[in-house]
């Protein structure tokens, strides 16, 4: 590590080295990310760069309460606003396009179409679309369409939501409780009776968003000759964001090109298939190209939330600590989220034991509909939550028993030598060393230490706490998981696709369906087909944006559930692997040796042995698409190859239920020190720790990177970040000035460390490394706060941390008559 805590920037390794059977000389090794220079000099082409020819530009009508019946709506004046072009309302969208497929669909699925036809149903609902010469035109146009509304009541609470008597925010449905099931995993009810103690709490978390510097956004350029819709977006999964478009506007997906530009981040939640096929309907209406891109005050109002949730958790444990089982009772507020509902509890069947021997457990979720914005994914979707309180469980189980929360830990951790590892719940943990990484972060930043400068500043008045948290973060969803929900074995396992070709001139040229949003996957996809066909990194182009033309996809390509390094790699070393054995196979034939006596370096085919004797691949490539007589016999001319790759870790539900909703498994252990002013109510971050371990590493560099942007998102979460709703429904932090994100002066430096325990389940032994900071960040940062009012009895049950919540927890402390100091006025 370097002096600021980042590894260095390196050439490849002078002797490969030797990766699950590849030589590797430019995987892992930390270099400098190949398309950081375009991006960083504004050579970047992003959704607002894309200019079409008589493009029109689009603004939503949106409803300014949160639940009200729609009994009107008029446009006339709109109409006449010079420079407007055309105008779809709700009741002419229902008319006009289907309902919008879901990912999963739930029993009772009431109809969702693009615009609210005959209810909104919360702040921000789009009710009509208007299209115009130009963005401040439309904003006019749609500030005089008239819309008369009759207000209902709004259900706002989850828990309130689920009583009979609650406002439904679906009529169809029958119900606001859209999935409800209990999975019962092993003898719970005898681990209970065995139990010495048993320990109950209540967690609840709060509704919070990643805020990428884009907003979400759609071009729709129609081109009636030819019936073909193109759709220029930065949409996250392109895969399944076509059929529900084709399928909502009665076309083939033969008739649909989809375009992803660069993406200015995404982090889960840059997913709306409703504002492209809104989008699309004026363009089909107008017969001109129609753009739509949020503004900030859109995208924090209306586009996508975390689920906000309560959870009751009861664990069954022994006096020495092992906690025999658990029982979780949890209600996922969805909002009006009808394309991704029951995901949020599905997903926590992956990380509900974390790093736990825990035999048994009882799962009752509830996934319910209230009148707010819909929730759908953001970094680590369900996994913070579930970490959140299993972590905060452990640390109350270790007061309980007067336990370290270290030590409790210990205790209960799965060790090295029981993986793989199935959880009671189906998981199925590849590889790792729990205990490990827990120690190696409690040197990182010396917990002893930690608590010898917290025992002194008690004594000093000052209220330091130490947290700790760790982790498993899955990765590759798998979806089949979905069958828990829906009874269909439709949509299953995980997989991508990619295409690797050699160009005439020896350069090689890579296509894969993820989605770059700037995690360094550029970089990344050419180290490892360097590796592979012997190549200079800067002799290997990666295709940032995708094409469905053009680009190889299926329905799971895109940009989600940390799948790069578990399911990505694994289709483009197919692909490369094709290529490879090809090149092989033409200089085998031109320099008349076996094949496996030829190594690939140096962008040359080469004897082993005798490295006069060979071909560069340019002298290969020409063969294969000039002098085609000179190929092998009844060989196909062309470098190029397609590789469709599923995740073989993936199953359907067995007989009890058991799913492997994700598939692959790093691990990591946070440690930090927090101070809290009780005057003022703030805290401040003062050390924090991560120790991970993602398997093999293709880039160090970029690992680094995820891991601290990925922890300062989860430090966010816990202290600064969260949507606030009144009573009404109506939503009060619209603006960054309400919604408070983390800054470098907030954030500390992260210091890091890791281990490296190779996947035997991944080609190249890779993990996932996206979410793990922002899955545990949020309980250590609550576990320190905590930990730091102990003596003032003060409990964190929620998120987030902010100082108005402390200080009625510290006002409440003082009318306990808890040793306090006083506040100053």
């Amino acid at each position: 590590m370097t002096a600021t805590g980042q590894p260095p920037t390196a050439a490849p390794h002078a002797s490969p080295r030797d990766w699950h059977g590849l030589q590797a000389r430019w995987m892992g090794t930390a270099v400098k990310r190949k398309e950081d220079p375009r991006l960083l000099t504004g050579q970047g082409r992003f959704l607002d760069d894309v200019k079409l020819p008589g493009m029109l530009h689009a603004a939503f009508v949106r409803s300014p309460h949160a639940h009200a019946r729609i009994r009107r709506i008029d446009t006339a004046a709109a109409r006449a606003l010079p420079g407007v072009v055309g105008i779809v309302t709700g009741p002419e969208a229902r008319e006009r396009s289907g309902s919008l497929r879901p990912l999963i669909p739930v029993p009772s699925e009431p109809p969702n179409y693009c615009l609210a036809a005959d209810k909104a149903r919360y702040v921000g609902d789009p009710v009509a679309i208007v299209a115009a010469v130009d963005r401040a035109t439309a904003e006019d146009a749609a500030a005089l369409v008239e819309v008369e509304y009759e207000e209902l009541p709004a259900v706002i609470d989850v828990e309130r939501a689920v009583a009979p008597d609650a406002p439904l925010v679906f009529e169809e449905a029958g119900s606001n409780v859209l999935w409800h099931d209990v999975f019962t995993y092993g003898d719970v009810d005898g681990a209970f009776a065995r139990a010495d103690v048993v320990v109950s709490e209540r967690f609840a978390i709060h509704r919070y968003a990643s805020t990428p510097i884009e907003c979400f956004g759609v071009i729709a350029d129609w081109d009636p000759g030819q019936k073909l819709l193109t759709i220029y977006t930065n949409d996250q999964r392109p895969g399944l964001t076509i059929g529900v478009v084709a399928e909502a506007l009665g076309l083939s997906e033969a008739q649909i090109r989809l375009i992803c530009t660069d993406i200015g981040g995404g982090f889960g939640n840059k997913r709306r298939p409703a504002y492209i096929v809104a989008v699309s309907l004026l363009a089909m209406a107008t017969g001109r190209p129609v753009k739509f891109l949020e503004d900030r005050r859109e995208n924090l109002t209306a586009l996508m939330h975390a689920c906000n949730g309560v959870m009751y958790i009861d664990a069954a444990v022994q006096r020495d600590g092992t906690v025999l089982a658990l029982q979780i009772r949890d209600y996922a507020d969805e909002g009006t989220n009808l394309i991704s509902p029951a995901q949020h509890s599905l997903l926590k069947l992956g990380n509900m034991v974390n790093n736990y021997r825990i035999g048994a457990v009882r799962y009752e979720p509830y996934s319910v509909l209230t009148n707010k914005c819909p929730s759908g994914a953001n970094r680590g979707i369900g996994k913070p939550f579930m970490c959140f309180a299993i972590e905060r469980l452990m640390d109350r189980i270790a007061q309980r028993l007067d336990l370290d929360p270290a030590e409790l830990r210990f205790r209960n951790f799965i060790q090295p030598d029981q993986f793989p590892y199935e959880t009671p719940t189906g998981a199925y943990y590849d590889s790792g060393n729990f205990p490990e990484t827990l120690r190696k972060a409690l040197a990182l930043l010396d917990y002893d230490a930690l608590r010898r400068e917290q025992a002194r500043a008690r004594t000093e008045g000052r209220y330091l706490g130490v947290g700790l948290s760790v982790a498993v973060e899955p990765a590759s969803s798998n979806m089949a998981a979905y069958v828990l929900v829906t009874g269909k074995k439709t949509s299953t396992g995980v997989g991508e696709t990619a295409k690797v070709r050699v160009e005439p001139d020896g350069t090689a040229r890579v296509a894969f369906g993820d989605v770059c949003s700037g995690q360094g996957y550029e970089t990344a996809a050419a180290q490892l087909v360097a590796d592979v066909l012997g190549l200079d990194l800067q002799a290997v182009h990666v295709n940032p944006w995708f094409d469905s033309f053009t680009t190889p996809w299926m329905a799971t390509s895109g940009n989600y559930a940390n799948k790069f390094a578990t399911t990505d790699v694994g289709a483009i070393l197919g692909a490369a692997q094709k290529v490879r054995d090809k090149i092989i196979a033409i200089a085998a034939h031109l320099l008349e040796a076996p094949p496996e006596d030829l190594e690939l370096v140096g962008g040359r085919v080469q004897v082993r042995g005798v490295p006069d004797r060979g071909k560069t691949l340019r002298e290969i490539a020409q063969v294969a698409y000039r002098n085609l007589l000179a190929l092998p016999p009844g060989m196909e001319p062309g470098l190029e190859a397609t590789y469709f790759y599923a995740n073989p870790l993936a199953k359907l539900p067995d007989e009890a239920n058991r799913v492997r909703g994700q598939l692959i498994f790093t691990n990591a252990a946070h440690i930090c020190l927090v101070e809290v002013d009780p005057e003022t109510a703030q805290v401040r971050v003062l050390r924090y720790g991560v120790v991970h371990d993602c398997g093999h590493e293709i880039n160090p560099l970029i690992v680094e990177g995820q891991v601290h942007g990925a922890t300062a998102h989860g430090i966010g979460a816990a202290l600064f970040e969260e949507f606030v709703y009144d009573d009404r429904g109506q939503l009060l932090t619209t603006t960054f000035m309400d919604y408070l994100k983390p800054t470098t002066c907030e954030v500390p430096p992260i210091e890091t460390d890791h281990l490296e325990t190779p996947s035997p389940f991944t080609p190249l032994g890779t993990k996932g490394v996206g979410e793990g900071g922002a899955i545990p960040a949020p309980a250590c940062v609550a576990n320190a706060v905590e930990d730091a009012l102990r003596p003032l009895g003060i409990r964190i049950d929620r998120l987030p941390i902010t100082p108005d919540r402390l200080f009625h927890l510290l006002r409440a402390a003082r009318a306990s008559q808890v040793e306090l100091p006083p506040t100053s006025g």
